[in-house]
């Protein structure tokens, strides 16, 4: 019988839970961090102390980080606290923070679990790169949940058995999987990735949290996120739905407590690396570097900046809290300086570093203020800072329409012609006028001859098998097809699939493949910096575009406007090709063959040098004054245009019928550029080629 009872009394201490500490503590006592962690170990809650208030209030306990009012230090009371939204910017322990909050779950006062991720797939890296490194390096875990690959486990990737309870991974895509079990706890992951409605059921949010309703206020649902657009960031719902804590610091100088602002950050000096955060204490005003005010974290607290009902709480944490010697305040001022020029780096700063949301600004932008805005370059024609071409194809029932669009440093796009060629698209003759401005070389005012790299064909609609067609056999000049993909939150460009396949269903070598395109995401973009320029001087906007083109273009530019309350893009008029076409101009940009929204300063300058060489050869020469003419002269010749027009101008105006063949002006040949051939190698290997 001694081994019997040995036996039984392991069995218990295995299963019984811990008496109730909340999930500050539980860390301290339980977690180790794996080896796969930057910093490996037993979890400290001195390393990261900004997260204590917050898994107090998940664990709805009174915290002494926590005050009322700044001279009120007694104990927060979060007794009430059901829901906790966390609008976080990158790496600074809020995904650890969710970890810990399933691990306290399971081994105390345990019950169903639900964690909720933007897809499948997302669930699935989360259970193997997460939770299974957090149960195999804590053993409070490895006596509970047993490993999903062990022999006669009954637990699988995506359901964890424990003693008192059950944990479900699902994707926020599956209405039913958000519907199905009754559970105590509810991790909610990266929210802002979720659809806002899903299977036409609601918000997966709305459906998850429903799931805890029979446990009044013992339920605990944590969600975290960084945040995304304004208006339709869930974070931001849910950070402005609880009572808005802030992290309050003391002054290094005068003590006075205050939360981390941008605008009160600011370099010594331009070749300095140190930033200081100023204070705005009146009477104060004085500038503290990074460790300083770091130092003062043991007598910094979480304070609400709003009131609210005690059942919700928010915390808004940036990435300027991050512990030192993780992410310092000089590399975030270097992030910031580098997106002056940048709305794409922009919008990732405000929402990863600041954790705020990027605000769009679509319904503001008016067809009329961006054709004021057009210069006096022709189309067809290169401006200086062009450094590489792409196209687009929209296909409709009695024509196609083309774009050919420039890019330059900084992701600046200039509209180097818009093409109508008329004609049915089940007949060949639209798509061999396709080809001859494929084949089609523009040198530009350095005398270089330059082709369209990348062209994405549209293959919806009513013409899709003969856009397949075209693509198909055309994949070895940059050709490449695609389809707009309706969901919200996707990439610009996606993994493609195969379209072609045998009679037995197997894929056909060499067949066609479509690339999805996210034209929310593209348009997010493209609107964004249409905005941005209204503000900017002409040399630094990113939107450039011909006083050739009509108003029936910019129209079309304008056609659709951002919808927050429903998280749609809206159409305010049916014609929108030419929306269409920058939007695929975008996804050539990303597409992987270029990748130009991954280049450097360097990748661009090494282009330059080609393509703008400021020495130049004997055709060059021929191209007399417009091989140096900037943007400044641009704007100067405003009040004539025709002087700024070089010979080419005439070859084929914007918006017109193509009916012939363009000719095409001989390419320079030479060793690094033949001619005849697209010239900027793949992405992975072009730096390197001689």
């Amino acid at each position: 019988m001694g081994a019997i009872d040995s036996f039984l009394k392991t069995i218990q201490e295995a299963i019984r839970p811990d008496r109730r500490i909340g999930i500050a503590e539980w860390s301290e006592k339980h977690r180790i961090l794996p080896e796969s962690s930057p910093e490996p170990g037993p979890w400290r809650n001195a390393r990261t102390p900004y997260l204590v208030g917050i898994m107090d209030a998940l664990s709805g306990q009174p915290s002494m980080v926590t005050r009322y009012a700044h001279d009120d230090t007694r104990p927060f009371d979060n007794s009430g606290v059901v829901i906790v939204g966390l609008q976080k910017g990158h790496q600074l322990g809020g995904s650890a923070l969710g970890e810990n909050f399933i691990g306290r779950s399971i081994t105390t006062a345990a019950g169903n679990i639900l964690a909720v991720f933007a897809t499948k797939d997302d669930a699935e890296k989360w259970e193997m790169d997460r939770f299974e490194a957090m149960r195999t390096s804590t053993a409070a875990l490895r006596k509970r949940v047993k490993d999903a690959n062990r022999k006669g486990s009954a637990n699988t990737k995506l359901r964890k058995r424990f003693p008192g309870g059950i944990m479900n991974l699902v994707s926020a895509t599956r209405a039913g999987r958000l519907k199905s079990t009754t559970v105590r706890y509810v991790l909610l992951e990266e929210v802002d990735e979720y659809e806002q409605n899903v299977d036409g059921q609601g918000n997966p949010i709305d459906l998850a949290i429903n799931r805890t309703s029979n446990y009044g206020r013992r339920a605990k649902i944590f969600a975290n996120s960084t945040p995304t657009i304004k208006r339709r960031s869930q974070i931001e719902r849910l950070y402005e739905r609880g009572d808005q804590r802030r992290y309050f610091v003391p002054c290094p100088e005068c003590g006075a407590a205050q939360f981390f602002e941008w605008k009160n950050f600011r370099r010594v000096d331009d070749e300095s690396r140190t930033v200081l955060c100023y204070c705005q204490a009146p009477g104060c005003g004085v500038g503290s570097p990074e460790h300083a005010w770091k130092a003062g974290y043991g007598r910094s607290y979480w304070m609400p900046t709003a009131p609210g009902d005690g059942k919700a709480a928010s915390f808004h944490l940036s990435a300027l809290y991050a512990p030192l010697g993780w992410r310092p305040w000089s590399d975030l001022m270097d992030d910031w300086e580098a997106s002056e020029q940048d709305v794409e780096k922009r919008i990732a700063f405000t929402n990863n570093a600041l954790a705020e949301c990027w605000e769009d600004k679509s319904a503001e932008v008016k067809w009329e203020a961006i054709k004021r805005r057009a210069e006096p370059y022709a189309q067809r024609t290169i401006p200086t800072g062009c450094l590489v071409l792409t196209a687009a194809v929209d296909t409709q029932d009695d024509r196609l329409e083309m774009e050919i669009s420039g890019w330059g440093r900084g992701m600046r796009n200039w509209t180097i012609d818009h093409i109508v060629i008329r004609g049915d698209p089940a007949t060949p003759e639209p798509w061999l006028a396709v080809d001859r401005v494929l084949d089609t070389s523009l040198v530009n005012s350095f005398g270089v001859s330059m082709r369209i790299e990348v062209c994405a064909v549209d293959t919806g609609g009513h013409r899709t098998q003969d856009a397949y067609d075209y693509c198909r056999t055309r994949t070895h000049r940059g050709v490449f097809a695609v389809k707009g993909a309706s969901v919200r939150h996707r990439p610009i460009v996606g993994k493609p699939t195969d379209q072609d396949v045998k009679k037995d269903g197997r894929v056909l070598k060499g067949g066609v493949k479509v690339w999805p395109v996210g034209t929310d995401t593209a348009k997010d973009r493209i609107f964004g910096a249409l905005a941005a320029d209204e503000e900017r001087e002409v040399s630094e906007r990113r939107m450039r575009f011909s006083m050739d083109l009509d108003d029936e273009y910019f129209e079309q530019l304008c056609a659709e406007v951002y919808n927050p309350s429903k998280d749609r893009w809206d159409r305010l008029r049916k014609r929108n090709e030419a929306l269409d076409l920058k939007v695929y101009n975008f996804a050539c940009a990303y597409h992987p063959r270029l990748r130009l929204n991954a280049y450097q300063d360097a990748d661009w300058a090494a282009i330059e040098i080609v393509v703008e060489p400021r020495v130049r050869d004997l055709f060059a020469a021929s191209t007399g004054e417009h091989a140096t003419r900037s943007d400044a002269q641009l704007v100067d010749e405003m009040d004539d245009p025709s002087d700024a027009l070089d010979d080419q101008s005439t070859s084929v105006s914007a918006v017109e019928e193509v009916e012939t063949a363009v000719a095409a002006p001989e390419p320079v040949e030479s060793a690094g550029r033949p001619a005849r051939a697209g010239w900027v190698p793949r992405r992975e290997n072009w730096l390197t080629r001689r």
